[in-house]
């Protein structure tokens, strides 16, 4: 079973599993959990050889026992019981992607898949990178422009934004025929049509306090990394959101210029009891409800902002 993340870099990264390694079954957890919960824990479980894709799963020490295989490039501790744990992050490397990740691991030729994964989690910030080559080549050899990449990584998430779990796993077999398949889905670009406006719709109420910029917003979909991610590149400066839903709140922060390091923010959450992740310039929390507000004060407090 391939259990991986349901953005743009796990979509990508379970395709180039795929293709290296042959079809398997593929499992996203519930969309919004970076852990698995009862019901995916058991599901899991019941596959004997399990491989991790993008994701931190506090679960993987849980299924020793079973053959383990992660793959991943965000802050984790490692599981000693996995077969393999490749992580640059445990050796002290940060990469851009798990799409990276795997191209090194596997010598796999860099390709539309690993661009994908890269702009997925880096957007714009790419072109700041070395890997920044890889995409450049991909863009010639496809005969695309920057902007086809960015709005297929686009229509690739708005599957999750639309909380359309088993979609995010047929787009794993779409994104396999390629980017043009992926540009020329209907679906996916009435996925996005909608999801672009509720973004839009929050960001314009963001407030800019200065050394960050702040929100608050009530939405059902699971678009807070994104509307964190639209504000942090437009306005160039650190930006906290937190989306109140029914039954959590939802806290997202994201460092656009690495000027700070979200890593110490994801141990003070976790130290508070909650579940977080996420890399040097993001990090992401679920909280009980009416938490957000308290916990970003927490969050300002060790920014000493």
């Amino acid at each position: 079973m391939i259990v991986h993340h349901w953005d743009t870099d796990g979509i990508t990264s379970a395709a180039i599993y795929i293709k290296l390694h042959g079809e398997d079954e593929l499992f996203t957890p519930k969309i919004g959990n970076f852990y698995l919960d009862a019901d995916d824990f058991k599901k899991v479980k019941s596959s004997q050889k399990i491989v991790i894709l993008d994701m931190n799963l506090p679960e993987a020490s849980k299924l020793c026992g079973h053959e383990i295989y992660i793959y991943d490039h965000h802050r984790a501790t490692k599981v000693e019981c996995a077969k393999e744990h490749y992580n640059p992050y445990l050796w002290g490397k940060h990469y851009p992607s798990c799409t990276t990740v795997l191209m090194e691991r596997f010598s796999y030729k860099p390709n539309y898949l690993v661009a994908l994964g890269i702009l997925g989690d880096k957007g714009p910030d790419a072109k700041k990178i070395k890997e920044w080559r890889i995409v450049e080549r991909v863009m010639s050899d496809e005969n695309l422009i920057f902007d086809d990449l960015m709005l297929a990584v686009e229509l690739l998430d708005s599957s999750f934004k639309m909380n359309k779990r088993e979609e995010v796993i047929d787009n794993v077999h779409l994104v396999l025929h390629g980017i043009t398949e992926v540009l020329e889905n209907d679906k996916l670009h009435r996925n996005l049509e909608f999801i672009s406006k509720e973004i839009e719709n929050w960001k314009q109420r963001a407030e800019d306090y200065g050394r960050y910029v702040y929100l608050e917003m009530k939405s059902p979909y699971m678009i807070i990394s994104a509307v964190t991610r639209r504000i942090a590149w437009s306005e160039h400066k650190p930006t906290i959101v937190i989306n109140h839903k029914d039954d959590r709140d939802e806290f997202y922060i994201r460092f656009p210029n690495n000027e700070y390091s979200a890593l110490t923010l994801i141990e003070v959450a976790k130290k508070m009891g909650y579940n977080a992740g996420g890399k040097r310039e993001v990090m992401g929390a679920i909280l009980p409800p009416k938490r957000g507000k308290e916990f970003a004060e927490r969050v300002l407090e060790v920014l000493g902002w």
